[in-house]
């Protein structure tokens, strides 16, 4: 990879953790208690790439809306098809390294299976797993694993 594409790579993951730490602010968390942020890098029909911020909304226990989704459904919704990064993080210090429910990683797998998944936490490099690379993500205890393929 050129040094100019990996220098824009990281810009733009510096732009998506960014985006993620500012979506988490506007969780609304009252039945979970865990505030998540996520942010969508996507690109739509001209070539031009955007970002699109999530949060977590708890209505009520039937309605809750993962930030992941929120953040995708976003970008879809303004033109932004092609989808080639998630980052997400949570407030929570066990929860933090989870990346995503099962129902998310569907979608996203199911619109770009090379989507590139960040986890964020505040103190620590992101964590970055191509989504055709890892098949299951595992939580024992307080340690999240990551199954390759």
């Amino acid at each position: 990879m050129s040094s100019e594409k990996e220098e824009e790579l990281r810009i733009r993951e510096i732009d998506l953790k960014d985006a993620v730490f500012s979506a988490i602010t506007f969780a609304q968390a009252e039945i979970s208690k865990i505030r998540v942020g996520a942010a969508v890098l996507a690109i739509n029909s001209k070539g031009d790439s955007s970002l699109f911020s999530g949060c977590n909304i708890e209505i009520s226990f039937s309605r809750a809306f993962h930030a992941e989704n929120v953040a995708l459904l976003k970008a879809i919704s303004s033109g932004s098809t092609n989808i080639k990064a998630i980052g997400v993080t949570s407030d929570s210090k066990i929860k933090q390294a989870a990346a995503m429910c099962g129902c998310c990683r569907q979608d996203y797998m199911y619109l770009n299976p090379d989507c590139m998944i960040y986890v964020f936490k505040p103190e620590t490099k992101s964590e970055a797993h191509r989504y055709n690379e890892v098949s299951v993500f595992i939580q024992r205890n307080d340690e999240v694993v990551f199954a390759r393929n």
